[in-house]
């Protein structure tokens, strides 16, 4: 009996080890909230410059009429031709630890119009120039913060599933930072980029 209980322990405990850390996100869709401009999404964080407008829940604002990829909602980001740009964060309920490999996917695409004012001129502009997704790991607890991935050139007008790895190389990490970033060539121009249905982050077994 003590023989079949020790095989038993050991078996259980090989699986608890080769087990994949999955740290699971909130409203990972944007399903929470009703469409609304200038507002972070329920369980996500406003990265924005201070003094300017959050992120946006689409459709149905500044022109931008895409069905979501998945649901209803997703979440529309700009950057802008003052060098400001936004972004969404969300404090993790695990942490991604140094010199673990994890992956996560989003889809990601760019609205054809995304009418709003420029800061800069005052006047009514279309942001619809490309953009890209940066993905910043945060330790809330330091202050550290490392660029984990950045994705290609986003200038399509279709959903597109993108999928990074990450590996933080500086520390762990417990929040996740989406922020939306000028495409090279585009710096300095205004643009958006729509993002919907995160995955969670799942651990890479070496």
């Amino acid at each position: 009996m003590k023989k079949q209980i020790s095989l038993l322990y050991l078996f259980f405990y090989g699986l608890l080890l080769g087990a994949q850390t999955t740290i699971h996100i909130q409203n990972a869709s944007f399903e929470w909230d009703t469409p609304s401009a200038g507002m972070a999404p329920g369980g996500w964080l406003d990265m924005g410059a201070a003094g300017e407008t959050p992120s946006d829940i689409q459709p149905g604002w500044y022109g931008v009429k895409m069905d979501a990829q998945d649901g209803k909602n997703y979440v529309g980001m700009v950057v802008r031709d003052n060098n400001t740009w936004e972004g969404i964060g969300q404090k993790l309920n695990g942490w991604m630890r140094k010199d673990s490999t994890y992956s996560f996917s989003i889809w990601l695409a760019r609205s054809n119009t995304y009418q709003s004012i420029s800061r800069m001129t005052g006047t009514e502009v279309n942001y619809k120039n490309p953009t890209i997704l940066k993905i910043w790991g945060v330790n809330t607890r330091t202050g550290e913060e490392e660029l984990l991935a950045e994705s290609t050139t986003v200038g399509h007008s279709v959903w597109t599933r993108y999928t990074f790895t990450l590996a933080p190389l500086k520390s762990d990490y417990d929040e996740i930072d989406l922020m939306a970033y000028y495409a090279p060539g585009s710096e300095g121009k205004s643009g958006n980029l729509l993002i919907d249905n995160c995955s969670d982050i799942v651990e890479v077994k070496k």
